[in-house]
C-alpha cells in the first residue's frame, strides 16, 4: 500500500496507518545501494537487500596498465604541473598514464662521482707536491648512479687531463657503465708541472641516455713551491750560496702559494754562529711583517738580501727572495715567526 500522509488525510494517522507507512519504507530501502567495490575495470554495487549488479567501464584497448584511455587531440601544457612545464606537448593517442607519469614524476638525471687516478690499481695521492715532483698513472675509476625513473646509467664516458707540462691526455672510455667503473689510460703517463706552480686536473664527462644532460666528476693534483726558514753561518750573496743554504741548512719549509706562514725556530736559529733566513718565491713580493710569538713585530730585525735563482729538491728552479737576520743566534728554539 502507498504512504498515508496526514496532510492528505486531513487528520491524525491511526496506529494501523503508521505501521503501514513503516512497512512501506522498509521495503523501499532494500532497493537502494548500500556499498560498492571495484576490480580492474568492473564496478560492483550491493543493494540494501543484498543483491548486486556490475558496471563495466570501457578503458580502451587492453584495459590494463599502460592501456588506459588515450588523448583524443594534442595537449600542450601552459603551466607547470609536477614534471610538466609550459610548452610540453602530449600528442593525440598518448595514454592518460603517460600524462600522469609526466605530471607526478620529475626526471632526475644520473650522477658520476669519486674519480680516482691510479697506477697498477693503486690510487695516486692528491696531496700537494713540489713543482717538478712528477707521478705516473695508467688507469682511472669512478662511480655512477642511474637516472630516475628510467633506471639507466649514463653513457659516452671520456676523460681529459689539463694543466700539466707533460702527460696531457684525452681518451674515450666506454658507452657501457655500471655502478663502479675502472678503465685503463693506455700506456703509463708521467704527469708533471716542472716550471710553474699550479694544478693538474682530470675530468670525466658522461651524458644521460634520456636527455641531453651531461655529468662530470674531477680530481686535481697541486704543485707548489716551498717557503723556507733556514739557519746558516753561510752569508747568502749569490745563487750558489742561496742554493747551499736551502740544501743544507733548512730548519723547516712548507708548500704554499703565498709568503704568509708561521714557521717555528729550532736550536739552529739560536746558534750564535748562524743567521736566520726567510726564503720564498720572489713572485710573492716583499715582506709586510714578521711577528714573534704572535705578539712582537720583528720585521726590522731582518734585511732584504735580494733575489736568487735556486732549484728545489726536484731540480725545478725559480727566483727566490731572501731575508737575513741582522744578528746571529737571533731567535730561541720554539719561537714562532708569523710571516706576511
Amino acid at each position: 500500500m502507498p504512504l498515508t500522509l496526514r496532510l492528505v488525510k486531513g487528520s491524525e494517522l491511526t496506529y494501523s496507518e503508521l505501521d503501514g507507512n513503516f512497512t512501506y519504507l522498509s521495503s523501499s530501502l532494500n532497493s537502494l545501494i548500500a556499498t560498492g567495490s571495484v576490480s580492474s575495470n568492473v564496478l560492483t554495487f550491493t543493494k540494501g537487500d543484498g543483491s548486486t549488479f556490475n558496471l563495466t567501464v570501457n578503458t580502451g584497448s587492453g584495459g590494463g596498465v599502460g592501456g588506459g584511455t588515450t588523448l583524443v587531440q594534442n595537449l600542450t601544457s601552459n603551466q607547470t604541473v609536477g614534471g610538466v612545464s609550459p610548452g610540453d606537448l602530449f600528442t593525440a593517442g598518448s595514454t592518460i598514464e603517460a600524462l600522469l607519469r609526466s605530471m607526478l614524476i620529475t626526471y632526475i638525471e644520473p650522477t658520476i662521482s669519486s674519480l680516482l687516478i691510479k697506477l697498477d690499481g693503486t690510487t695516486r695521492s692528491t696531496a700537494t707536491r713540489d713543482v717538478g715532483n712528477s707521478f705516473t698513472c695508467n688507469s682511472a675509476s669512478f662511480l655512477a648512479t642511474v637516472d630516475s625513473p628510467d633506471g639507466n646509467y649514463p653513457v659516452s664516458a671520456s676523460i681529459t687531463g689539463s694543466g700539466a707540462d707533460s702527460g696531457l691526455l684525452q681518451a674515450y672510455f666506454s658507452n657501457t657503465l655500471s655502478g663502479t667503473n675502472a678503465f685503463t689510460l693506455g700506456s703509463a703517463l708521467t704527469i708533471n708541472r716542472a716550471t710553474t706552480a699550479g694544478n693538474v686536473t682530470f675530468i670525466v664527462n658522461t651524458k644521460s641516455q634520456t636527455t641531453a644532460d651531461t655529468q662530470s666528476t674531477n680530481t686535481g693534483f697541486a704543485f707548489y713551491w716551498r717557503n723556507y726558514l733556514a739557519a746558516s753561518s753561510t752569508p747568502i750573496t749569490d745563487n750558489a750560496s742561496a742554493q747551499s743554504v736551502i740544501n743544507s741548512d733548512t730548519v723547516t719549509s712548507t708548500l704554499t702559494t703565498t709568503k704568509a706562514w708561521t714557521p717555528t725556530c729550532d736550536a739552529n736559529n739560536n746558534d750564535p754562529t748562524k743567521y736566520t733566513y726567510i726564503i720564498y718565491p720572489a713572485s710573492y713580493g716583499d715582506l709586510s711583517n714578521v711577528i714573534k710569538d704572535g705578539a712582537l713585530s720583528v720585521i726590522t730585525a731582518f734585511d732584504k738580501v735580494g733575489d736568487f735563482t735556486v732549484a728545489n729538491a726536484y731540480s725545478s728552479s725559480t727566483s727566490f727572495r731572501v731575508y737575513q737576520s741582522k744578528q746571529k743566534g737571533a731567535f730561541g728554539s720554539g719561537v714562532t715567526l708569523t710571516i706576511s
